[in-house]
């Protein structure tokens, strides 16, 4: 392969980093945004990125996928520049081994999407670029005259101490500098003192959102599951409270529905709707 098909090798890697990248950052927004607010790419149960943006595997090591995801295009982005400017051969090494890392978190993504039963869309296409980019990274590899002389492991220390240092501020920020939810843990045991009842569903975004706001005293909240395939599923009392839509949080007392409401409420609001 000559030197201009690696140019323009790079070149696409760059255009594909870029989209990666923006795909990226709409995820990163999708996973803050405000519950009930359905993303364009939420179609129903089975193909929703809020459901897989607001699940449990939307977080790894406390911070969102998405960020990691970010992070991980725009170093391919510096890396391709890099060698598409005047270090092509140096940075080779790295940028395989760095596309080898995302086929990575494209296997953990893949897996979580099989567990949780849904197909991200976006997260899909951000899949297809990962393994596009290391397609291309691959060719240009065997297009060198002694590929087996490329060291994978070789990382520029400049590189190498950038990337651990980011990696450490991305921990710190969202591990040691979050909200902290331990709090709330009377806030829950008072909503189900008060009979409050909590209608969810496990594919259910926003029902998701309001499980990461109360944190480990979700455990606390009296929660019925109404998907047929969730765990533990009362879809039979589910339909005898004709739930229509999730999250629903119905009090009762006595057996005699005193108020409800359909859709996602905040802890204040929750609080004022229980009277806690």
């Amino acid at each position: 392969m000559d030197s201009l098909k690696k140019k323009r090798i790079l070149q696409a890697l760059i255009i594909i980093g870029f989209i990666g990248l923006l795909v990226s950052l709409y995820l990163i927004k999708n996973h803050y945004a405000l519950p009930g607010k359905t993303s364009f790419c939420d179609y129903n149960t089975v193909f929703s990125c809020s459901v897989a943006d607001s699940s449990k595997f939307s977080e790894f090591l406390g911070v969102p996928v998405a960020i990691w995801g970010a992070m991980w295009f725009i170093v391919l982005l510096a890396l391709c520049w890099k060698a598409l400017t005047h270090e092509q051969g140096e940075m080779l090494g790295f940028l395989l081994s760095w596309s080898f890392l995302g086929l990575l978190f494209v296997i953990y993504m893949v897996l979580a999407e099989y567990i949780l039963g849904v197909i991200c869309p976006l997260c899909t296409v951000l899949h297809l670029l990962v393994v596009l980019i290391l397609v291309l990274g691959l060719l240009i590899y065997k297009a060198e005259e002694n590929p087996k002389q490329i060291n994978f492991l070789k990382v520029p220390k400049s590189w190498l101490k950038t990337i651990i240092i980011v990696n450490l501020l991305l921990l710190l920020l969202f591990n040691f500098f979050a909200p902290d939810k331990t709090n709330l843990e009377e806030t829950a045991k008072c909503l189900t003192e008060k009979g409050a009842v909590v209608y969810s569903s496990f594919k259910c975004g926003a029902c998701l959102k309001t499980e990461e706001l109360f944190g480990e005293a979700k455990q606390y909240l009296n929660k019925v599951e109404c998907h047929p395939q969730g765990p533990s599923s009362k879809i039979e009392l589910c339909n005898k409270k004709n739930i229509e839509g999730t999250p629903t949080w119905i009090i009762e007392k006595g057996g005699v529905e005193i108020k409800r409401h359909t859709g996602f409420l905040s802890i204040g609001e929750l609080k004022s709707f229980a009277g806690c």
